[in-house]
């Protein structure tokens, strides 16, 4: 009888081909929108394994009702959407797709702090709604990135891809912050967040998600930062206090913000920060390249594969116990 895969959503069909090719009956969510929660369960429990999105709510009632499950393979880098001590109870090896989407993502937090600080999002809109008439000499000014100080909150594989973007191609000084130094040829300096948010003209957040990093920059941390400070999130977005950045912008404290990422996932429409003309949001598509995408693909079915024929997985989250 053929191992069922459940995938959460449809995805590229690299890693969908993959798991067929290996034998395994697979079915997709075909449906335009994400499952409920409830939807989630009753379809895990009908399959050995899961590849399942970051909007996917695997908790310990998730997990103790589908106990069964082989692997879950997440299609993403972070993992916050899944209770890991409850899957390593029950032993069920979960999977990630960590360094295949690292320079995409690390071209949109570039993309982010060019369009913020240039103030790409209100020109736009200046030139879209006819109030471009003429040309001006002081209108839609912004700041340059050469030679200025980049800090990276949370030097992993994205924040270091960026910081090495910056260092070559704008000869920006780059100082972060981290659990440990970082062995890096672009002479980056570790500081504490203080001193990172006092110094630098842009921040970039690039630390996953836990309950030390939530809502690590509030308050505090803006007021900390420069006037002409331009902050970008590609990371998580409870990272960020929202309502303290809210009044940051609306107050000038800082320059601008670029968002990938935001509280809730979507940000409603008649939230504040639509409304502001020196952020500019993304719907969360930092890895949004087809490269990307169908190397995820493949990445995730590999975890699955590695994992129903309990071998070790190519990208395993935590596999304290469980190798076979």
């Amino acid at each position: 009888m053929k191992n069922k895969v459940f995938i959460t959503r449809s995805i590229l069909p690299a890693g969908i081909e993959l798991l067929r090719s290996a034998g395994f009956e697979v079915s997709v969510n075909d449906l335009d929108r994400a499952l409920s929660y409830e939807e989630l369960k009753e379809k895990g429990h009908s399959a050995d394994a899961l590849i399942t999105m970051l909007s996917d709510r695997i908790d310990e009632e998730f997990l103790t009702y589908n106990s069964h499950l082989k692997v879950i393979s997440n299609y993403a880098v972070g993992t916050n959407n899944i209770n890991i001590t409850k899957a390593h109870e029950l032993k069920i090896p979960i999977g990630n797709t960590p360094d295949v989407l690292t320079e995409a993502t690390a071209e949109v937090a570039l993309g982010l702090m060019i369009s913020a600080t240039r103030n790409f999002f209100s020109a736009n809109a200046c030139a879209q709604n006819g109030e471009w008439i003429d040309w001006h000499p002081t209108k839609h000014l912004g700041h340059g990135l050469r030679g200025k100080t980049l800090g990276i909150v949370g030097l992993g594989r994205i924040g270091m891809r960026l910081a090495e973007m910056c260092s070559s191609a704008f000869k920006m000084k780059i100082i972060y912050t981290a659990n440990s130094d970082k062995i890096n040829s672009m002479s980056a300096t570790r500081v504490d967040l203080a001193e990172l948010c006092t110094q630098s003209d842009f921040i970039s957040l690039h630390t996953p998600l836990t309950d030390k990093t939530r809502n690590l920059i509030g308050k505090k941390e803006l007021n900390a930062m420069k006037k002409s400070a331009v902050l970008i999130n590609t990371s998580r977005g409870e990272i960020i206090n929202q309502e303290d950045l809210f009044f940051a912008l609306q107050e000038k404290n800082i320059f601008a913000a670029g968002l990938d990422v935001t509280t809730p996932e979507p940000l409603p429409v008649e939230h504040g920060l639509f409304k502001l003309k020196n952020v500019m949001i993304l719907p969360h598509i930092g890895s949004a390249t087809y490269e990307a995408r169908n190397a995820m693909s493949i990445l995730a079915a590999e975890n699955i594969i590695a994992g129903i024929n309990g071998s070790e997985l190519k990208s395993w989250v935590d596999k304290k116990d469980l190798l076979p």
